[in-house]
């Protein structure tokens, strides 16, 4: 009777850890999401033209994008994120258009570590990793804008909240800092000569709402 007991006991003790390992660790999700992207600083300054007055900075940029995580223990897992937006430059003393607009191409590799399990009803994790920004530039009166377009490197820090829906679903929130140096080669334009504009360091906050699905695991 006694074997009978400590038998039925170890076996419990075995078979609980076993099951939460199963639940817990992901496998492979995608997230499809949206949101808004809140530049930091200016983007830039025309070589030979005034600092304080002629800086343009992008404008909010509305984001769709998508999120591809696979889990590689319970609490670690590898994302690649993707995103899309466009929003025209002002001059930023006076927020007024510059006539140009900015198409912005996201995309970050990141290391996603979990402080709450994705088992649990709500669920949080914090990540960070390498990021990079394109640029295409358009004018919008038809002729060339003058800046070339440019990809900047850089890193992304932040964290996402989630909701379980379902099984293999959630609801996700996401704040996003893109931290990199933005510089651009420029046309003359009047008594603008061309060059090279200042790199200058971007805080881009992006924050995105989301649906996760599950393909294998949550």
């Amino acid at each position: 009777m006694q074997g009978r007991t400590v038998l039925l006991l170890l076996t419990g003790a075995v078979g609980i850890p076993v099951a939460g390992s199963a639940q817990g660790k992901s496998g492979v999700a995608v997230t499809p999401f949206i949101g808004l992207t809140v530049p930091g600083r200016d983007l830039l300054l025309r070589p030979g033209l005034t600092a304080g007055r002629d800086q343009e900075k992008q404008g909010l940029v509305g984001v769709v994008g998508g999120r591809l995580s696979i889990g590689l223990t319970e609490q670690l897992e590898v994302e690649a994120d993707v995103a899309y937006g466009s929003s025209g430059l002002k001059l930023s003393t006076l927020s007024s258009p510059s006539g140009t607009d900015a198409a912005v191409l996201a995309m970050s590799g990141r290391l996603a570590f979990r402080l709450k399990p994705t088992i649990e009803p709500f669920w949080l994790t914090i990540h960070g990793g390498v990021a990079a920004v394109s640029r295409t530039f358009s004018s919008r009166s038809g002729q060339s804008a003058g800046i070339h377009d440019a990809t900047n490197v850089g890193a992304v820090i932040g964290t996402t909240l989630g909701f379980r829906l379902g099984s293999r679903s959630a609801f996700v929130v996401g704040i996003d800092d893109f931290i990199y140096n933005a510089s651009f080669d420029v046309d003359a334009a009047g008594t603008a000569p061309a060059g090279k504009t200042q790199s200058l360091t971007q805080n881009d906050i992006r924050i995105t709402l989301g649906l996760r699905f599950a393909v294998a695991g949550l």
